[in-house]
């Protein structure tokens, strides 16, 4: 067999354990946070009436608004999570809970699914989003200026919504290699701050629903999508590729277990450098001369420049604002990354004076350890400097949200919501109540 085909089959067969499952609780309680709060925001309101245009039938988007089409409300759900840079991540440099989740919630509204269906969903699409990530190679294929979440995102839907339509080792094939005909998402955004960038995790669960669907409805997807001579989306899009990552260990550490939790709404290659400049600020404020920050070379391609102080996407996306924040005594949370803020003339000349390189031993530590660590540098008027240097900043790996701050986090993002209720039917929820008594509360 086939890499796909052993991965579809594996998928397919799929026996989930209660570890998953209870991380699943998170990823669908925190990915939810995101999207409701997400929902309140202007360009979020702006989205769900546009997509409305398109034609209803399906589900509402998560914070209400016109019923929309499955694949529409997938696209809104993902854009919507995905707004304030909050929403969980894989050291992958993928986004799972925000293209799998979004395609769940889509394909089982109004269809009779249980909440245990749903989460043992939602671990079949982070596993095979992740796995296939890992394959690609994904840090040469971040720097050919792919955006993984948009690339990868696809099969994850896919093979969450197959896992819900239970499609056998033959429809997940099908499934799969259709998500992979209809991939995509660049880094162009970064040029000028557009906002595609938010719109990529919604396009990819869109599409892996889709692809689903089809699979179901008997159409067959390419089995070689991946590696295939003539059009291969590795041989287009990747360097060093390795299919065995598609099956590697099936069962002994499930992808959704890896995931980190984010609490800076910022691209993760900011939260290291925020952090230790908060930290510097704690022990010493004064007239600063100049800020140094060590990185990794993908950091820096990622979030290595200025801002542009009319664009939010811009902001966070660079390493200079966040340190300013942190500089300037900021939490770097989602108000920290509205349009009044972002326009602050004192973080803007306090952003002008970080200067980012690539430091040998942060390139180092992320490939040996996956982990985005920074080093900060303050240089000071008097002549005085401080220095911090953190590999685990809160949320990543050597420092996870336990559940109580994902709680938190969640009651945070998504006050004015009924958070009592959705808290307590997805952490406490029997796995045999009906899926639709949650989306009712969304």
């Amino acid at each position: 067999m086939g890499a796909l085909r052993n991965l579809a089959a594996n998928l397919a067969g799929a026996r989930v354990p209660e570890a998953a499952l209870r991380q699943a609780r998170l990823c669908l309680l925190d990915t939810l946070g995101c999207g409701l709060y997400g929902s309140t925001l202007p360009e979020g309101r702006r989205l769900v009436e546009a997509l409305g245009g398109l034609g209803a039938g399906g589900a509402p988007a998560w914070g209400g608004g016109p019923v929309l089409g499955r694949g529409e409300c997938a696209l809104a759900c993902g854009a919507l999570a995905h707004l304030r840079e909050l929403d969980d991540v894989h050291y992958s440099i993928t986004h799972p809970g925000a293209v799998v989740i979004p395609a769940v919630h889509a394909m089982a509204h109004g269809r009779q699914r249980t909440l245990g269906e749903l989460l043992t969903a939602i671990v079949c699409g982070y596993e095979a989003m992740v796995r296939i990530s890992k394959a690609s190679g994904y840090l040469a294929h971040r720097q050919k200026g792919w955006h993984a979440t948009g690339t990868m995102g696809p099969f994850g839907a896919a093979a969450a919504c197959g896992k819900l339509l239970g499609l056998d080792e033959r429809g997940m094939v099908a499934a799969l290699g259709l998500a992979g005909s209809r991939t995509g998402g660049t880094w162009a955004f970064k040029a000028d701050g557009s906002m595609s960038k938010r719109l990529h995790p919604g396009l990819a669960a869109r599409d892996g629903l889709t692809a689903a669907q089809l699979a179901a409805a008997g159409w067959t997807g390419p089995e070689y999508v991946l590696e295939a001579e003539d059009g291969g989306l590795f041989r287009v899009s990747c360097e060093d590729w390795d299919l065995a990552e598609l099956d590697r260990d099936w069962g002994e550490v499930w992808a959704i277990t890896e995931i980190e939790f984010k609490w800076y709404a910022a691209c993760k290659s900011v939260h290291a450098p925020l952090e230790a400049a908060a930290n510097i600020r704690a022990r010493k404020t004064g007239a600063i001369a100049e800020v140094r920050v060590g990185i990794n070379s993908s950091a820096m391609a990622m979030a290595g420049g200025m801002y542009r102080r009319d664009s939010v996407a811009s902001a966070q996306l660079s390493i200079p604002y966040g340190v300013a924040l942190g500089l300037c005594g900021r939490a770097g949370q989602a108000p920290d990354f509205e349009a009044g803020a972002i326009a602050d003339e004192d973080l803007f000349q306090l952003a002008r004076k970080v200067k980012t390189a690539v430091a040998p031993e942060m390139e180092a530590i992320r490939l040996a350890q996956h982990k985005s660590a920074a080093r900060v540098e303050v240089l000071y008027q008097d002549g005085s400097r401080e220095v911090e240097e953190i590999h685990d900043a809160k949320g990543h790996q050597g420092n996870p949200l336990d559940q109580r701050a994902v709680v938190d986090k969640f009651l945070g993002l998504a006050s004015g919501f009924r958070v009592e209720a959705i808290r307590g039917l997805i952490l406490d929820g029997d796995a045999g109540r009906s899926a639709d008594d949650l989306f009712q509360l969304l």
